[in-house]
């Protein structure tokens, strides 16, 4: 995707921008600015000609049909969580969004989650000028989170007259309707002195309602596990569609070995017993898969693994953004900016599943229940049970509801000024405020739960909850034997509404200087000096039950911390040959940047790079950098819990326990060590063409990351036979000794311990030229990852048994070619990311009409690199980590757009335009549910619109 950093050359022009003449393009790729420089760092150049060519809603929707970008959080990745869920992040090269450094103007952006990120919906697409990409280590001059890339989004401060853009799109299926109106202003004061601009964006899409709306979401292609005494030759498990839960069914199920003590029937007599409606029973018929044996899914009736969830979020977003600028004298001017931003979603998410037959979390039936139907009772006593667990899915009481807003405030005021000689300054002050809102409704009180299904029927024949003591006051006793037999008072009992508000300020002062101190022979070195001082703060605040842990999963805690950083810096460019043989240009480019943070210490970030053009034609670049990601405030403060099924290593048992998500305060920046080297060609015996190519290897060492709850247990379990308490046993809470050891919670912290390491290639070609009376543009870009390796710090080496069967893929894996298991991005998780993927545009412009189709294509892979498949050195059936055939196709999507000018008449102008995404109806490849991020859930949409200006 990198290229010669051109505005001109990013995208076709479009029909009415109304922007007037900015002369000198300062790429983002440096803090120097002079005529004619080049950064050696790869930059990429997105022009809003281009934006408006694919008519998207936002910048971060382009961003990620970009290859070296990967669209780890967006309204269609993002459906299952609460938090982020609604915005767009990017996320250049899989490294996680949180290493990805998101600026507007050059200038840091408040963060609009405590992670750190910048939801791409808060910047007005009406206002963007261009977009830099920056695809390298940029931490020596723009400072943390800079380790994969900076995407800086440039805003049109010099618009005249009035621009709007109102469209209408809509899914072929007749879903995810979406309203667009976009208006923007500029005009000059003062004699020309002083400019000011407005513009604004409302968007709202209406997402698509469920996993039921579209015929390869119902498929429900999910992974089986099979069980222990699979038939001779069958893998661990396999992918299947058609995929239901039977441990789990709507209105309840009996499962397990229940405890029969009658030995002469030979059976378990309860298990399989369903409650499809109030007062029925039956018994439910279990799948067969190959071999005849039955598994934990069915292929022939059960719940619907993403029964009442989201496909695709509902967005409804609107953001304003002014500036001004004043010429204060020839030599001073300065300049105010406001921005107002508002994005939020309310969509369905998943629904408690009960599923265990042991431990805390499972539901215990006890023969004396006051709902059990009359011939349940009657089995039971015939046969000596007192007892039986149920399995659930609890659409019918507890689908919840989760409702996300996200509002961000910012302004900026500065002054620059131009202090001759080819001097020039200047200094800023900004301060912004986030505030993100989320609930998530009908969401279960675990213990009032435990309380209200345990009912029993006094004697007078009133029925209420077993427990009389003062912690089960107000307990309404709930009926679970069918769908929808509980009463709404129970349900009000049982559910509540977690509330979570995080508040996070930053406040900015900077100041920069640039010029040119001396001359070489080959023409004036350039200096860029600054000083910077932020601070960022968060306050977290929620409901008594999620602070005292009482959901069923989730529970922030409320939270209050702030750090501040004081940053000095100075790049300088020196050109060492100029037109030369061989030396048409050679320049040396530097810059160094120390950081003292009140969290963490001091650190200092460098890279020195260099370009030599040995002809005019061709240009060589090569960049070597330190680069630094400083702990985020929700690393730093933040604090969650949930229940999680372990393994008890001290008994051997396993059930729910709390596990408790903790910050530390000790946490050190994370390290990374990006090279970068390529070459760049604009051959003069072909005009309007140019390619590039680039080569990337960033290694990331100290990443912060924790250790899972169970290794943490089976650490502690070690460290305890060994008669040394250590590290691990401290994160333990337990009560008893010996094989009565009881775990209470366990407190997983964030360590720096973990590794991360990418290396590939970067390509691109454009190619303009004239054609008739008209103009035919054309680009292709890729990127080939070679390796994505996560090492998680824990150690483990890959671990065969006695017989040579790999139990274990280890600490160390390669995930690169891996299309499954996305995350958000957070940390390390299960990053992933295609091999190859390319992306490629044909536009032919006309004076009076343009059509454009965009092509965009993603490698096959495999789903999970952590098992192994036919085929694979290690793989043996009998392993645990054994699957059978994981190979996921690839994916090529075709988009159209064209556009018709209906006036055009210098500064009045009046375009419609049309789009249809997914030209092909491509749907998502099998496995969809595992492969979300990278493809299409919408299908073929289409959207239409006008443009105007005057």
């Amino acid at each position: 995707m990198t290229s010669p950093a051109r505005a001109q050359d990013a995208g076709p022009q479009a029909p009415a921008t109304g922007t007037a003449d900015q002369g000198e393009v300062v790429v983002t790729g440096s803090r120097v600015a002079r005529d004619g420089f080049q950064a050696p760092t790869p930059t990429t150049v997105v022009t809003s000609e281009a934006l408006d060519n694919r008519g998207l809603a936002n910048v971060g929707d382009f961003l990620n049909e970009i290859p070296s970008f990967r669209p780890s959080v967006t309204n269609q990745t993002n459906t299952q969580s609460s938090n982020l869920s609604g915005a767009t992040f990017a996320d250049l090269r899989a490294l996680g969004n949180i290493r990805t450094l998101v600026l507007v103007d050059g200038r840091r952006h408040v963060p609009t989650a405590a992670t750190g990120q910048v939801d791409l919906n808060l910047v007005p697409t009406i206002l963007v000028d261009r977009v830099d990409v920056v695809t390298g280590g940029a931490s020596a001059a723009y400072g943390s989170d800079a380790i994969s890339g900076v995407v800086n989004v440039v805003i049109n401060k010099r618009l005249k007259g009035l621009r709007g853009d109102f469209a209408l799109g809509v899914a072929e299926e007749g879903d995810n309707f979406e309203r667009r109106a976009s208006l923007a202003w500029g005009t000059d004061f003062a004699g020309g002195r002083g400019h000011f601009v407005i513009g604004g964006d409302y968007v709202r899409s209406d997402g698509v309602g469920s996993w039921e709306d579209r015929d390869w979401s119902r498929r429900y292609e999910e992974l089986v596990t099979f069980a222990n005494n699979r038939p001779a030759g069958t893998p661990s498990r396999a992918f299947f569609g058609g995929v239901q839960f039977v441990n789990s069914l709507p209105g309840g199920m009996i499962l397990g070995n229940n405890a029969d003590t009658n030995p002469a029937n030979g059976a378990d007599v309860l298990r399989g017993i369903w409650f499809p409606q109030p007062g029925v029973v039956a018994n439910f018929t279990y799948g067969q898969e190959s071999g005849g044996s039955s598994y934990n899914f069915s292929s022939s009736a059960g719940t619907p693994p993403r029964l009442g969830q989201t496909l695709v979020l509902p967005i409804d977003r609107h953001v304003v953004m002014a500036h001004l600028d004043y010429e204060i004298s020839d030599a001073i001017s300065i300049f105010a900016e406001g921005s107002y931003g508002r994005a939020g979603t309310d969509y369905s998410g998943p629904i408690p599943r009960d599923t265990s037959t042991t431990g805390a979390r499972a539901i215990t039936i006890r023969r004396d229940n006051a709902f059990l139907p009359a011939q349940i009772a009657q089995i039971m006593d015939a046969n000596g049970i007192t007892s039986f667990p149920m399995g659930r899915a609890n659409a019918d009481f507890s689908s919840t509801r989760i409702v996300n807003s996200n509002t961000t405030y910012r302004l900026a005021a500065g002054l620059k000024g131009d202090l001759g000689g080819g001097w020039d300054w200047d200094a800023y002050v900004q301060y912004g405020e986030n505030r993100t809102d989320w609930q998530i409704r009908n969401m279960r009180i675990q213990q009032n739960w435990a309380f209200a299904y345990d009912a029993i029927r006094l004697p007078s024949g009133q029925i209420v909850c077993r427990d009389v003591t003062a912690r089960a006051q107000g307990c309404v006793p709930l009926n679970l034997f069918g769908d929808g037999a509980m009463s709404q008072e129970a349900v009000d009992y049982v559910n509540g509404t977690q509330f979570h508000q995080v508040t996070l300020t930053q406040t900015v002062v900077a100041a920069n200087l640039r010029g040119e101190p001396f001359s070489t022979w080959a023409g004036p070195v350039s200096l860029a000096v600054g000083a910077e001082y932020r601070r960022d703060s968060a306050e977290a605040v929620s409901d008594s039950i999620a602070e005292a842990g009482g959901y069923n999963f989730s529970n922030p805690r409320p939270y209050e911390g702030a750090f501040d950083v004081k940053e000095a810096y100075a790049e300088v460019v020196v050109p060492l040959a100029r037109e030369v043989p061989f030396l048409h240009s050679l320049e040396l480019n530097g810059a160094i940047r120390f950081t003292d943070y009140s969290s963490s210490g001091g650190v200092t970030t460098w890279k020195i790079g260099g370009s030599w053009e040995p002809i005019p034609d061709l240009r060589f670049r090569a960049v070597r950098s330190r680069d630094i990601r400083a702990p985020n405030s929700a690393e730093l403060f933040s604090v969650t819990s949930t229940q999680s099924t372990l393994r008890n290593p001290f008994s051997g048992a396993s059930r729910s326990y709390t596990v408790v998500f903790e910050p530390s305060p000790a946490l050190k920046p994370e390290r990374a060590d990006t090279f970068s080297a390529g070459a760049v060609l604009t051959p003069r015996f072909l005009p309007g063409f140019s390619a590039s190519v680039d080569f990337y290897d960033i290694d990331i060492s100290g990443a912060i990351a924790s250790f899972p709850a169970q290794q943490i247990l089976d650490n502690c379990f070690a460290e305890t036979q060994a008669g040394t308490p250590g590290p691990f046993c401290s994160m333990v809470s337990t009560t008893g000794s010996g094989a009565a050891t009881e775990i209470t919670s366990v407190s997983v912290q964030l360590l720096n311990l973990a590794s991360l390491r990418t290396r590939g290639v970067d390509f691109e070609a454009a190619y303009r030229f004239n054609l008739g009376q008209g103009r035919i543009i054309s680009r292709v870009y890729g990127t080939y990852v070679a390796d994505l390796i996560s090492d998680d710090g824990l150690g483990i080496a890959p671990t065969y048994n006695a017989a040579g069967v790999i139990q274990t893929r280890g600490s160390v894996i390669d995930r690169a070619g891996q299309v499954g298991g996305f995350t958000s991005g957070l940390n390390l998780g299960a990053t992933s990311v295609p091999t190859w993927q390319l992306n490629g545009s044909l536009t032919y412009e006309a004076p009076s009409w343009s059509t454009t189709l965009t092509a965009r294509w993603i490698d096959g892979g495999i789903v999970d690199a952590t098992l192994v498949q036919p085929g694979d050195p290690d793989y043996d059936p009998l392993s645990p980590i054994s699957v059978a055939d994981m190979n996921v196709n690839s994916r090529f999507y075709l988009n159209w757009s064209g556009s018709i000018n209906i006036i055009d008449q210098g500064q009045r102008k009046l375009q419609f335009y049309a789009v249809v995404n997914n030209l092909l109806n491509a749907e998502p490849p099998f496995p969809n549910t595992q492969v979300a991020g990278l493809y299409d859930r919408i299908g073929r949409s289409y959207k239409v619109g006008l443009r105007f200006g005057f």
